[in-house]
């Protein structure tokens, strides 16, 4: 089992949800998330001023999986945003505490 977490600019949360549905990803978790990287943050206009804000705002996706659907779902993300990290993490253990089951059964 694996858990994929995408960071992705807010902007790009739609189709990037969208592009998931179609790939038949039927859970996932979202976050709200400020951060900064090596690229500078884009304008934001108020008013007649331009403004570059410290953090840009982004969100974050999480998705458990069977090891067997890990590219399937990194290609439906890579392929609806233009920016943003991919995590992928190996799980130990997942355990349902609603249903009390673990392992592959929990998914």
């Amino acid at each position: 089992m694996k858990r994929i977490d995408a960071i992705i600019p807010e902007k790009n949360f739609d189709a990037v949800d969208k592009s998931l549905q179609n790939t038949n990803v039927t859970g996932l978790t979202v976050f709200n998330a400020s951060g900064r990287g090596k690229n500078q943050n884009q304008p934001n206009q108020l008013g007649h001023w331009l403004y570059y804000p410290a953090f840009g705002e982004n969100k974050v996706i999480a998705v458990l999986t069977e090891d067997a659907d890990v590219e399937k779902i990194i290609h439906a993300i890579k392929e609806s945003t233009t920016a943003g990290k991919i995590i992928v993490t190996e799980i130990e253990n997942l355990i349902d505490v609603t249903n009390n089951t673990s392992g592959k059964e929990a998914l």
